[in-house]
């Protein structure tokens, strides 16, 4: 039988096939680099994301600017993903405005979180409620309760393997604000260490020389510079870079270069040796940072020190009125709730009585 022409007609059909059907490649040959790198029925751009650390940032406006800070001190590392999900007036007293413990499920759901930073209780200077009672702020049974809110956060965290990094209270400039949140901040380290966490520790890097509050020291890169606010409260995006520092040390598992409180300025920039590459700094306040999903958060101190001011004159004002409610100062209500005096009716009103009576 002669196979020429049959030969000769498949080759003329397989060199009218269309280019990109005679290049399509119908499977890796066996033993190449391709069938080594899918050994295991993963793809390499999954392996790569696999690999990434996703780590969850929860907490109020402190924990927001840390969280902007690791975003901008891992930048580079594509290890590592940070998804800042704070809450500016977050707390763990008032979980009927936000329950950390209840949202934290729903946010973790599906998302592979290695890990956690918790930065929390700047709002929490507060009584609590417990059923029908009131718990005034600190007290043993205040206490307590805090630390079941802890407990709830901590559990709903490892419910989700999620490895937590639970962050203290950085030192603040008022002396009593400092004083209830270092008291916050020992229950805080009860409970996380009990729980198995990792605690770290914020107010010896911010302290100064003398070991007192200092709005300055040693930024990302060793640098002294302003790290607070007037307020001496939140931080400057510097001081935000050096809270992402000292957080990526944790994550990473090394020592954070830390300014110790008997350090100078050129001591502490010989110590302080970059992790990553620093980005770019300036001495602004940081007044609208990139918050959760893309949302402008403000992050100013003016909002922040008139609701402390405005939360403590209302407490004033409460134990002041004869029924336990707070009115607004200088007001007829407040006459009329702590004195009892009501001001009196403008002239020609209904109720002016002091008009003389009409002619009969």
């Amino acid at each position: 039988m002669n196979f020429r022409p049959a030969l000769c007609v498949a080759l003329g059909l397989a060199l009218a096939m269309p280019a990109s059907l005679r290049a399509q490649d119908q499977g890796p040959a066996i033993g190449s680099e391709a069938t080594a790198a899918q050994g295991d029925g993963t793809a390499p751009d999954q392996q790569a994301a696999d690999a990434v650390r996703r780590v969850l940032i929860v907490g109020d406006q402190l924990a927001g600017g840390m969280g902007a800070g690791l975003t901008r001190m891992s930048d580079g590392d594509d290890t590592i993903e940070v998804v800042n999900r704070f809450n500016e007036s977050s707390g763990l007293t008032r979980p009927e405005i936000y329950d950390w413990a209840a949202a934290i499920p729903k946010m973790a759901e599906n998302k592979n979180f290695a890990a956690a930073f918790v930065l929390v209780g700047l709002n929490d200077r507060r009584d609590m409620r417990s059923g029908d009672k009131v718990l005034a702020f600190n007290s043993p049974e205040w206490q307590a309760l805090y630390k079941q809110r802890v407990d709830g956060v901590l559990d709903a965290l490892a419910q989700q393997k999620i490895k937590v990094f639970w962050l203290g209270e950085p030192p603040m400039g008022d002396a009593a604000l400092d004083a209830d949140m270092q008291a916050l901040t020992a229950l805080e380290k009860e409970r996380v260490t009990a729980k198995g966490g990792t605690f770290i520790e914020l107010r010896t890097p911010f302290l100064g020389p003398d070991g007192k509050y200092a709005d300055r020291g040693p930024d990302d890169t060793g640098t002294d510079r302003r790290l607070r606010e007037s307020d001496g409260v939140t931080f400057f995006k510097q001081g935000n870079n050096r809270l992402g520092q000292i957080a990526l040390s944790a994550l990473k598992g090394v020592s954070a270069p830390a300014a110790t409180p008997d350090a100078t300025p050129a001591d502490a920039q010989a110590s302080a040796a970059p992790l990553p590459a620093p980005a770019p700094v300036d001495q602004s306040p940081l007044f609208a940072q990139e918050g959760v999903d893309g949302g402008a958060v403000a992050q100013g101190s003016g909002e922040l020190v008139a609701a402390v001011a405005a939360d403590a004159e209302k407490v004033e004002a409460t134990k002041a009125s004869s029924i336990g409610i707070a009115a607004a100062k200088g007001s007829n209500a407040e006459s009329l709730l702590t004195t009892g005096l009501s001001a009196a009716a403008p002239a020609g009103r209904f109720d002016d009585f002091s008009a003389a009576a009409p002619a009969q």
